[in-house]
């Protein structure tokens, strides 16, 4: 949880100047030691990250989408020559699996070759 700055009253981040039992940002430490009767430390801490929790549960809710059921394609329009574009595309990018495969045959068939014959 974040400190907040007794003299602005904003959350205090990796600037910070920590004064015995009161933590206040650098650029308000000169105004806090003229005057440390004045501001008293505050315990907003919690309440403020238990509002940004709260805050950030809501968006999370908002954006959240339930599908029951799962989803059924029927059908889908797509043009002859980009099917074909993707037909290609998807032959060529078969090859290198196809070499994998043709590797891994060869081992099995060079153990069990030399196995039984």
């Amino acid at each position: 949880m974040a400190d907040i700055c007794p003299v602005c009253g904003e959350e205090v981040g990796f600037w910070k100047s920590d004064l015995g039992d009161v933590v206040v940002h650098s650029k308000c430490e000169s105004t806090f030691i003229e005057d440390p009767e004045n501001y008293k430390p505050t315990n907003k801490t919690e309440d403020l990250y238990i509002s940004e929790l709260k805050e950030q549960e809501e968006k999370a809710l908002y954006k959240s989408v339930q599908i029951q059921g799962g989803v059924d394609i029927n059908s889908f329009n797509m043009p002859f020559l980009d099917m074909v574009e993707f037909m290609v595309k998807w032959a060529i990018a078969s090859i290198p699996a196809f070499i994998i495969l043709a590797i891994i045959g060869a081992i099995f068939f060079a153990i069990f070759g030399a196995l039984f014959f």
